[in-house]
């Protein structure tokens, strides 16, 4: 961060990010500083006498003849110094937390799922769930092998909790697990997913393909997928961790109930696609259909 002299009375000479050669205490000593009159708080309009001339003494020019052509900043009284960042073009902007973060992280392609995830629709918990999801980061048995978590007898000890079937991986519950598939092919018949199967290669490649579409029925979709894939997740954990076991009815019956409050809050107009909507998820409305806006 730099900043930029208005006053000079913000900034300080010595430490700050003000001229070509800041921070200037790189070179000259906090005792030779201090020998000239001046002292570690010192702002630049300390330094800039009312002529505009530096206050230094001229014997600094022969000790660090890098200053010979440092010139005095245009000092308007009364007005704030401003604190300024470069961007990745190397020019001044003004400061901000926003522009510091889009300077300083990681940057990496766009992916083509990436409305799949985030979209104003969205359940934020839900979407945060699924990025895990797709990225493989759930703490999955199959994972533990990468942790060095103990001898190979004790991992192929370990079972997907709730099937007690294979060990548990995330191409495994989403929706190979016998519970999981159960589920998921209940709740898929509520939208349009009838030629997505139970494996996970077949729900990411729809997602690749309809992630970027704004229509009624896809956004319905999406939120589907992010709610099933979440609640399959808690149910895992809730049987790993607190012994407690839902039957594939009460989940059912939970994933259903979460998207159709979700869709209740939504805006509506008249068509048939809204129709469909509202006959599928028993929603009662007699004047809006469905808008993703």
């Amino acid at each position: 961060m730099g900043m930029s002299i208005r006053s000079g009375a913000q900034t300080n000479a010595w430490c700050d990010n003000w001229c070509p050669l800041s921070p200037i205490s790189t070179f000259i000593t906090p005792r030779t500083i201090t020998n000239a009159g001046f002292n570690m708080y010192s702002s630049v309009a300390d330094i800039v006498d009312d002529s505009g001339d530096w206050r230094w003494p001229e014997a600094w020019y022969d000790l660090f003849p890098v200053l010979i052509n440092l010139q005095p900043p245009s000092v308007v009284h009364n007005v704030p110094d401003k604190p300024t960042w470069k961007d990745l073009d190397g020019k001044d902007s003004y400061f901000s937390s926003k522009e510091v973060w889009n300077n300083i992280r990681s940057r990496g392609a766009t992916v083509s799922w990436f409305n799949m995830i985030w979209f104003s629709q969205c359940i934020p918990r839900h979407s945060f769930h699924l990025w895990l999801v797709i990225r493989n980061k759930l703490k999955t048995q199959d994972r533990l092998m990468t942790w060095e978590a103990g001898s190979e007898t004790n991992l192929r000890l370990m079972c997907c909790p709730i099937c007690r079937y294979d060990r548990d991986s995330r191409d495994h519950l989403f929706f190979q697990c016998s519970f999981a598939s159960q589920v998921w092919n209940n709740v898929k018949t509520m939208v349009s997913l009838e030629n997505v199967n139970d494996s996970w290669a077949s729900v990411f490649a729809w997602m690749e393909q309809t992630a970027s579409s704004k229509t009624s029925n896809v956004i319905v979709d999406k939120i589907l997928i992010e709610a099933t894939t979440y609640f399959i997740w808690q149910e895992r954990n809730a049987r790993l961790f607190s012994h407690i076991h839902n039957s594939a009815e009460t989940v059912i019956k939970i994933i259903k109930n979460t998207v159709r409050l979700k869709l209740m809050g939504f805006k509506f107009r008249g068509s048939a696609a809204r129709n469909r909507v509202l006959k599928a998820w028993n929603i009662y409305s007699n004047e809006e259909e469905l808008d993703p806006g």
